[in-house]
């Protein structure tokens, strides 16, 4: 089985697995029951005050997903979790984290640049236009999103280089590393993994 047909396979397999999931907690009259044997996660390390969200604080689910750009499986995942918000609406507040692998040359500045996007009201359009481009992100390609987005290039280079953006990524790294994932996307339900 080639890697490409494993990574598929697992795409559909984890789809299937948060649709369910989302299915049981919309379905489920007390949305606080969980499967026997799961653990809830500390909300206050999985949601930071500066994580981007989509939705409410009321919103009955809130999904928190750990991802990475370049992450084939991520984009694979991602119409996925845009149909969801759609269906749901404000029943459904998505969080997002970053969690770029090293294998990923470019994951850890697509993350960067998402978030120097973010400095200029533009995290979700990035983001967006990331998993479009993605594989290909390199430096040129995510100065090239930053133009189409009309973003104000001399603030865009300066941030997208900053200590506070670079250190903003990596806190969510070591978020991700505590709770224990190992694989991208992973995504907590309501807290649970």
């Amino acid at each position: 089985m080639s890697n490409e047909t494993k990574i598929f396979l697992g795409v559909i397999g984890g789809t299937l697995l948060l649709i369910f999931g989302l299915a049981f907690l919309f379905g489920n009259k007390n949305s606080a029951t969980l499967p026997t044997g799961s653990a809830v996660v500390d909300e206050k390390l999985l949601i930071k005050p500066d994580s981007w969200k989509i939705g409410t604080d009321s919103a009955k689910v809130t999904v928190v997903e750990f991802s990475d750009f370049q992450c084939p499986s991520c984009k694979a995942a991602e119409p996925v979790v845009q149909s969801l918000l759609v269906k749901y609406g404000n029943n459904l507040r998505l969080v997002y984290r970053h969690f770029p692998f090293p294998a990923h040359e470019f994951g850890f500045i697509a993350a960067e640049a998402a978030e120097a996007s973010g400095l200029q009201g533009k995290f979700w359009e990035y983001h967006d236009k990331l998993f479009d481009q993605s594989p290909d992100l390199s430096k040129d390609n995510l100065i090239q999103l930053a133009k189409d987005l009309n973003l104000n290039m001399d603030k865009f280079n300066k941030d997208l280089d900053s200590d506070p953006v670079r250190q903003k990524v990596l806190n969510d790294q070591n978020d991700g590393k505590t709770l224990g994932v190992n694989a991208t996307p992973t995504f907590y339900i309501n807290g649970t993994k």
